[in-house]
């Protein structure tokens, strides 16, 4: 049985292309957090190359967008193709038979008007000379 199911976010808009026979379809990654951490500490990412066609390309058309987080059942296949260079690369691809959102209108909601982490070029400099001044020096 040749079954996929994951969830994750998109890492850009759907791209829209159509078949030889001028079908319409639509290709996007899904960045997929796997279960673990790798040795860094860091989380474990997979990007997932998926493409839908029919009902599920209208829905791609119209709903989905960059860091837009989804569900998908589908199916992977596999293929190659020569790059430039004449080395054969290998592609997996899953072909989606199902898609929905990965979150409810609430939580996305609740995202968006969480506020930024400040980066570390936002933090005040400390003046020279003034180690002794903290309590914590």
């Amino acid at each position: 049985m040749n079954r996929w199911i994951g969830s994750g976010r998109l890492t850009d808009d759907p791209v829209i292309r159509y078949s030889e026979n001028k079908a319409p379809f639509a290709t996007f990654t899904v960045m997929c957090v796997r279960s673990g951490k790798i040795p860094e500490g860091a989380q474990a990412v997979d990007f997932i190359d998926c493409k839908c066609s029919g009902h599920n390309f209208n829905f791609a058309k119209d709903h989905l967008r960059k860091g837009k987080k989804v569900e998908i059942v589908g199916t992977l296949q596999s293929g190659s193709y020569k790059d430039a260079d004449g080395r054969k690369i290998y592609t997996k691809t899953v072909y989606v038979h199902d898609i929905s959102f990965g979150e409810t209108k609430e939580e996305r909601t609740r995202e968006e008007k969480k506020p930024p982490t400040p980066a570390a070029a936002e933090f005040m400099e400390i003046p020279e000379g003034a180690d002794g001044d903290f309590p914590f020096a």
